[in-house]
């Protein structure tokens, strides 16, 4: 077995994150044959019962929004086990490549200032809580259309890292529609009221919603606290298809409500 063989079956016990032990496997060019064959021989013993370790693999991460708190799922395999924990450590990175100036979060090995909440870690799944400490300082966010390139490392061996690329996009929003009093009487002023919410909480007050029937627009609200309402006589007698859509903006997606019928007689 040549020499380089045996180093490159060496590195693989190594994390890339670790001081690599090839540099001192060479032997110097004053020693013999007989010197060489000898390290070698410790080499391979040394080595023989410690085959080398998987490598982890992502399969999927979850949705990542511009919000400080949020969910964050990893999943795959070959990531070991941790206990919960909010700080960084040597086996997990996100770094949002896009951002100038450049950051990332969880890795022991940069000298960042933010960090992440891991609410849980086994070996197929990682479930983080979003970001810790000085985010938000120096511009260390997330935008909407940021590359975070994720990597995790086995917990136990080092072995790693699994990579993959998640785009920053919009928090998913959900709108709901109520109406009072259903049903109503001709003429009788109705109040259509719309709640928008998220994961991340409501999207800004101020924002605008809109009261549909089909393609007319029966009028709009603003929210408040994440409220919109919209009061209305002007329902004639019938069943009145209505729906609520929230126009979105930049950090929130557009959403729609179910259908409220309305019925006046």
């Amino acid at each position: 077995m040549k020499l380089k063989t045996v180093i490159a079956a060496v590195s693989c016990l190594c994390p890339r994150h670790k001081k690599s032990v090839s540099r001192n496997l060479r032997p110097r060019p004053s020693q013999g044959l007989a010197v060489s064959l000898v390290c070698l021989a410790s080499i391979i013993a040394a080595i023989s019962p410690l085959p080398c370790s998987a490598q982890p693999t992502i399969t999927s991460v979850s949705p990542i929004t511009t919000q400080q708190y949020q969910t964050i799922v990893i999943k795959g395999s070959g990531f070991g086990k941790q206990a919960p924990y909010t700080g960084d450590s040597y086996y997990i990175s996100l770094e949002d490549q896009t951002a100038n100036p450049g950051w990332q979060a969880g890795y022991s090995g940069y000298d960042d200032t933010v960090t992440l909440i891991v609410n849980s870690w086994t070996n197929t799944k990682i479930t983080l809580g979003g970001f810790s400490g000085q985010w938000g300082e120096y511009d260390y966010t997330l935008a909407v259309g940021d590359s975070v390139q994720v990597q995790v490392w086995d917990a136990q061996t080092g072995a790693g890292p699994a990579t993959a690329y998640v785009t920053v996009g919009p928090e998913t929003t959900k709108t709901t529609l109520t109406s009072s009093p259903n049903p109503s009487t001709p003429g009788e002023p109705v109040t259509f009221t719309a709640n928008v919410s998220s994961s991340a909480g409501p999207p800004p007050d101020g924002e605008t919603v809109s009261f549909n029937q089909g393609k007319k627009v029966l009028g709009t609200g603003t929210l408040s606290g994440g409220t919109a309402s919209f009061t209305t006589s002007a329902l004639k007698a019938g069943t009145h298809a209505v729906t609520a859509v929230y126009a979105g903006d930049t950090n929130f997606e557009t959403s729609k409500s179910k259908v409220v019928k309305q019925v006046v007689n």
